[in-house]
């Protein structure tokens, strides 16, 4: 098989080298970690590799397929990505993937961007019904950043092969309301179109624009509560990597405060103080504000946020996992001692108000850490996996990328060291090209990562 280049990246940015070292790293200790262990962590520095180091093609696919061999979480989707960019369909099915290929985004979006639309529909239609729709999302999942052209051609070879729910949910999303108005209009089956329009209500949010026409309840509160929904859900859309503001609605009911909420993120981004591929940091700071304004109990409210997990890459190695509030008080601290680190306050800050009461008692050790960030060695720090995260935060938050790879580097436990590695890489992304970002990620992915190799424009 001729292996063609990859697409060009983006150009350079100072913390390249750093995220170059730290997937690197990872790459290179990751076989040292317990088998079970070792299988989480590999891909996304794999994919860190190939965009930021310009792997050649045959390099690139040589690492991302040892890795779906070793069995590594997401290995397969980065080693069919590739396939599919090099050769299409046909080499995704002769690679023999291991896993299902409906559920493998980043290879789907390589098929139908690389010439095989058609194939891979005609064979999705021979699925099985329910196979076919956990495809169908999956596929408008992938393709949501994509042109409006591109969705409507791909909603026309779904129409032929007989994919209704996948062409439904490709007409929704685009950013022309028309294309659903004609494709209602011309829908032969009525009571089908009540059903997709149904499933597929919510799609228009990742557009801006509102859902779907559907039955009226007759219930002037009812129909409100659905507008304001539809609104928070469009706000969450937008919102780089995580969100918290959808699973708050859907502790509280509170759909009315988190409109508001909704409508301050939507405006800062729209404005640009937000990055929409950036990391989520700024935008949890404003929801949570929001919403502590809004509400007369807060502690009730931050109680809510107490018992809702945090799962992600983000804070490894914390003692008996984090939730919802507790990474907020991280980000407060961060964001009042980043002043202190980055030279334009001379003194550290007095613990912020905000802070809760449980992380109170931490903020001592984060002031004494952020002042040897600033003028001591870190060495005694790495020995300490909680001590070491900290110091990793606090050499982020001060916005020194080598320093921070060099810390990494230095800490004692291998697990703490790849994952501490993997975090920070995929934080600097975010601030460098963005590779992994992709619209609606909030919502639509919640951290699963999609490997893009896009057509060269």
């Amino acid at each position: 098989m001729a292996l063609a280049a990859l697409p060009a990246r983006a150009e350079e940015c100072p913390a390249e080298p750093a995220i170059l070292t730290l997937s690197d790293m990872v790459l290179a200790e990751r076989a040292a970690l317990p088998r079970l262990r070792a299988r989480g962590v590999g891909a996304e520095a794999a994919y860190l590799k190939i965009r930021y180091g310009d792997l050649p093609a045959g390099a690139a696919l040589d690492l991302a397929r040892g890795l779906r061999e070793a069995g590594v979480r997401e290995a397969a989707d980065l080693a069919g990505a590739l396939e599919a960019t090099h050769g299409g369909l046909d080499a995704v099915t002769a690679a023999g993937n291991p896993a299902d290929l409906a559920v493998l985004l980043s290879t789907l979006r390589a098929i139908v961007l690389h010439g095989d639309g058609d194939r891979l529909l005609a064979a999705m239609a021979a699925l099985p019904a329910d196979r076919r729709e956990t495809a169908s999302p999956r596929i408008v999942t992938a393709m949501a950043d994509r042109p409006d052209a591109e969705k409507a051609a791909l909603a026309e070879a779904a129409g032929r092969h007989g994919l209704p729910f996948l062409q439904a949910g490709l007409i929704a999303t685009q950013e022309d309301a028309a294309a659903w108005t004609a494709f209602a209009q011309s829908h032969p089956q009525k009571d089908r179109l009540a059903d997709l329009a149904r499933a597929w209500n919510w799609a228009p949010a990742l557009a801006g624009r509102p859902a779907l026409p559907r039955a009226e309840t007759g219930d002037a509160a009812a129909e409100e509560m659905r507008r304001l929904l539809h609104t928070v859900w469009t706000a969450a859309l937008l919102e780089p990597e995580r969100d918290f503001l959808m699973t708050f609605v859907n502790q509280t009911g509170d759909v009315a405060a988190a409109g508001k909420a909704g409508a301050a993120l939507a405006a800062a981004i729209e404005k640009g103080s937000i990055r929409r591929d950036g990391t989520f940091d700024a935008a949890w700071l404003l929801v949570y504000r929001t919403l502590r304004e809004t509400f007369d109990d807060v502690p009730a409210m931050d109680g809510t946020l107490a018992v809702v997990p945090f799962t992600s890459a983000r804070y490894p190695q914390a003692s008996g996992g984090l939730s919802v509030r507790d990474v907020i008080d991280r980000l407060l601290a961060v964001e009042a001692l980043s002043p202190y680190l980055q030279g334009s306050a001379g003194e550290p800050p007095a613990m912020p108000a905000e802070l809760s009461e449980a992380f109170r008692a931490q903020w001592p050790l984060w002031v004494e850490i952020a002042g040897a960030v600033k003028a001591s060695p870190l060495a005694a720090f790495a020995q300490d996996p909680e001590k070491a995260l900290i110091a990793a935060e606090l050499l982020h938050a001060a916005g020194e990328s080598g320093r921070l790879a060099d810390f990494i580097l230095s800490v004692a436990d291998t697990g703490t060291k790849t994952a501490l590695a993997t975090d920070f890489a995929l934080r600097l992304d975010r601030g460098c090209a963005a590779y992994f970002h992709h619209r609606g990620e909030a919502l639509l992915l919640a951290g699963q990562p999609i490997y893009r190799f896009d057509p060269a424009k």
